[in-house]
């Protein structure tokens, strides 16, 4: 008998996407009936269908539970695969690494306790790119493959379509890429099949077929075709199979050591508003897990909040879902993923705030006139910031001749440098107050400031405005006439160069940026903002350049500026007391078919670099879109010049000039079909991201060992509460005496181990370089060695503290 020569793997599925073109009932109802029908072609066909993906499981689940049990028997016949294995198929560039930890371990906890099944290939067929650094997160959490389909090979040439995916930490697993995508048209798959296999040349490949995005998976036509047509052939063996039984049977040899990028840029940058409130709910949820945790174990809260972290971690991975984060669905969709992002910001605020009174218990009672402001640092180190905090006067003071003055004092009733700054709240009384102090922190810990105020006869005196801000150290300084900053000088070396500002680039409604131009650069046709000389709609009334905060801590500088019907407010926040430079900008989008960008002239040279999933990689620097996380850096060593931000993922850079992209107008969900209109001529479009939306950045100078732990400190800042506590007997709280060696190690998470009394530590370096460490917890010491880029997992339970090989949650 004739062996064949090759062997192909079928993997059939039901690409679904829970909300995209729809709204999540609509993509509920499209799970129950391709999971009926999978079911039952099961019982007529032997073939093996395959699906991923928790949140559509538990549609299932909840509202066709006989189905469900029905589809458990397949998984124990071998008749059902569960694939992948994720809570689902996210977005693969912009959660941060924790964030990709819970994706996969939340999917795993679901499929072993409902099917005995923990996969061991991950899937992402979706997404539009895959950062390198999801290889080290698939490794430590059990996996060892993982297919994709984007970026298709026009984009990316890979050196092999099978291949060792290499991690930045030099993790390894098996990769390859879909020829052909992972659906199939009705009816016509074998002949789909065919055409795929003949694309590729491997002894043993792979074919994804069903018919998918709104659901269908295999049709009946489908199956009986295969049987009759692929499966008798003697040159080539067609086997229903599972991705785990495909990687099985492959050896590659080619190495692949980079980000998947770049495929449809313009998802970096659409929908801001859901981009900002998802990274805003990572820092919320996991500084609300930090403070839980140090509660708990302190003693202060009895019950560590479990299940209302599991909740809000849940809407955290549903609005990371690859039509929701990238903003390339249509309104109802982005609608649903701002409810998820609230829903998890108030379920980790509930959690934060429960926890801080629960540690706030131990504080002495106010003394008289006291008005006491409480900070808690999320950090694992003692911390000098400036801190911000409001609180109410014991009463209103309605004199126009007499006022308040503010007293600071830290524990040592030592005087601490502040400034009273302009509160939230308009009323024109002196009642509502605002400070910013300088505050000295103890690390995951609470920390008490005592503010004493006196009435005193003042007479309001008008201060110059000042536009240069000197030191000696650091120089800075804003254009009076432009409202651009000009220079900004750490030690004498200038970082910034001509050229600051606000910029309006043509762009086109589609969300995704699938042109082939796109891929090269986002926007053409560089159009600078200028300075409003009359500004008018929200900022009617003000001067173009104003000071409007000028103390002991910051000079705070605002202007406004303008192009066509975009408006704009960018706000310097010039510290006198570090290096830093905050830059906040409010937009009023009013463009469609633009992209808005801030550009930041830079003066030096160095390696262009970005933050990542669990990492730190080299980004692009001839006008190609960059994806990066919090930070872009160009790094001169030792040294690095940083851009911090809170929300921004897209950038590009070219001639000496980062761009970070702001927003775009676009349509929602216009996707390009062939050279039909992208979107409709006759009728009104809904665009994205129209009228305001807001920014915060911070310029800096750090050492590049410590760049993680600064934008830590930015984007998860310390918590300040005014507070009178109320006295407990139940305050004899345990010790939390976390201290980690050396000043490089970042901890991304602290925690309560799921289901048992213990604390899991997630802890990181992000350096090109190993470190030597060590955690030291309540005395207990455990030295660590750091490889470059290595994530490691610590648990501390029982009194001692053990490296764990895998990441827990």
């Amino acid at each position: 008998m004739q062996q064949p020569n090759r062997i192909i793997h079928l993997i059939c599925n039901a690409h679904i996407d829970p909300i995209w073109q729809w709204d999540w009932p609509e993509g509920a109802s499209a799970t129950l009936s391709t999971f009926y029908s999978a079911v039952k072609l099961c019982r007529e066909f032997d073939y093996v269908f395959c699906h991923n993906e928790v949140t559509v499981y538990k549609y299932v689940e909840e509202y066709a539970p006989e189905l469900f049990a029905e589809i458990q028997e397949l998984v124990k016949a071998g008749k059902w695969h569960i694939m992948g294995g994720w809570y689902l198929q996210p977005d693969c560039n912009m959660p941060s690494g924790e964030s990709f930890v819970r994706q996969i371990r939340e999917g795993q906890q679901y499929f072993r306790e409902k099917f005995g099944i923990v996969p061991t290939t991950a899937i992402n067929f979706d997404p539009f790119g895959h950062t390198v650094g999801l290889v080290q997160i698939i490794k430590k959490c059990g996996q060892d493959s993982y297919i994709f389909m984007r970026p298709y090979a026009r984009e990316l040439n890979l050196p092999c379509e099978q291949f060792i995916w290499r991690g930045l930490d030099g993790s390894e697993i098996k990769g390859a890429r879909s020829i052909g995508g992972y659906n199939t048209p009705l009816g016509e798959s074998a002949s789909a099949i065919r055409e795929r296999t003949e694309q590729q040349d491997f002894p043993v490949g792979m074919v994804l077929w069903g018919v998918g995005n709104h659901g269908g998976g295999p049709s009946r036509k489908d199956l009986a075709d295969i049987r009759r047509e692929l499966l008798p052939d003697t040159q080539i063996q067609y086997v229903h199979s599972t991705p785990e039984k495909f990687f099985s049977a492959i050896s590659p040899e080619a190495v692949f050591d980079q980000s998947l990028h770049i495929s449809m840029p313009g998802c970096y940058t659409s929908m801001y508003r859901v981009k900002e409130k998802h990274a805003r709910l990572e820092a919320e949820l996991y500084m609300a897990e930090k403070m839980a945790a140090v509660a708990y174990a302190r003693g202060a809260l009895k019950d560590y909040p479990e299940n209302a972290l599991q909740t809000a971690t849940q809407d955290l991975l549903n609005a990371e879902f690859h039509d929701i984060l990238p903003g390339s669905s249509i309104q109802c969709a982005e609608d649903a993923g701002l409810k998820l992002l609230d829903h998890g910001l108030l379920e980790a605020e509930r959690v934060k705030i429960k926890s801080f009174f629960a540690l706030s218990a131990a504080q002495s009672p106010a003394a008289d006139g006291e008005y006491p402001i409480v900070v808690f640092n999320p950090h694992p180190y003692a911390l000098c910031d400036n801190v911000e905090c409001e609180f109410m006067l014991a009463d209103q003071n309605w004199k126009d001749d007499i006022l308040s003055r503010i007293t600071v004092l830290d524990e040592h009733r030592n005087p601490v440098p502040y400034q009273v700054i302009k509160e939230e709240s308009n009323l024109n009384l002196d009642w509502r107050k605002r400070i910013v102090f300088e505050a000295r922190l103890k690390p995951m810990a609470l920390t008490r400031y005592s503010v004493y105020v006196e009435f005193v006869p003042t007479e309001k005196v008008a201060k110059k405005p000042v536009f240069v801000f000197d030191n000696g150290r650091k120089y800075v300084r804003i254009n009076p006439d432009t409202g651009l900053l000009e220079s900004y000088k750490i030690h004498g070396v200038e970082y910034i160069g001509e050229g600051f500002g606000l910029c309006s680039f043509e762009d086109n409604a589609d969300p995704w940026g699938m042109g082939n131009h796109q891929l090269q650069r986002m926007g053409t046709g560089e159009k600078a903002f200028a300075l409003s000389k009359h500004p008018d709609g929200p900022f009617k009334g003000m001067q173009s350049v104003q000071v409007i905060e000028d103390g002991d801590i910051y000079l705070g500088i605002e202007a406004y500026f303008e192009c066509d019907n975009t408006r704009a407010r960018i706000l310097y926040k010039i510290y006198k007391n570090n290096d830093d430079l905050d830059i906040d900008v409010t937009l009023y989008m009013g463009d469609i078919d633009r992209i808005m960008k801030l550009k930041f002239p830079l003066t030096v040279s160095g390696q262009l670099i970005g933050q990542t999933a669990f990492g730190t990689e080299p980004l692009f620097t001839d006008a190609r879109e960059n994806v990066a996380h919090r930070f872009l850096a160009v790094d001169q060593g030792d040294k690095c010049v940083a851009l911090l931000n809170k929300g921004v993922y897209g950038s590009h850079y070219e001639q000496g000039s980062v761009y970070m992209s702001l927003v775009r107008g676009v349509t929602y969900c216009a996707h390009p079909i062939n050279d039909r209109p992208l979107i409709p001529q006759d009728r009104f479009t809904k665009k994205i991201d129209q009228g305001e939306n807001n920014y915060s950045f911070r310029l800096t100078v750090t050492n590049r060992n410590q760049l993680e732990r600064k934008t830590a400190e930015f984007v998860m800042p310390p918590y300040a509460l005014n507070i009178f506590p109320i006295p407990s007997t139940a305050t004899d709280f345990a010790d939390f005496d976390l201290k980690l060696g050396g000043d490089v190690i970042a901890l991304p998470a602290l925690k309560k181990a799921w289901g048992k009394d213990a604390l899991i530590l997630r802890l990181q370096n992000n350096t090109p370089e190993s470190v030597d460490s060590y955690v030291q917890l309540n005395g207990v010491h455990l030295p660590l060695h750091f490889g470059k880029y290595e994530v490691k997992t610590v648990v501390y339970e029982k009194g001692r503290l053990t490296e764990s090989y895998e990441m827990l949650v």
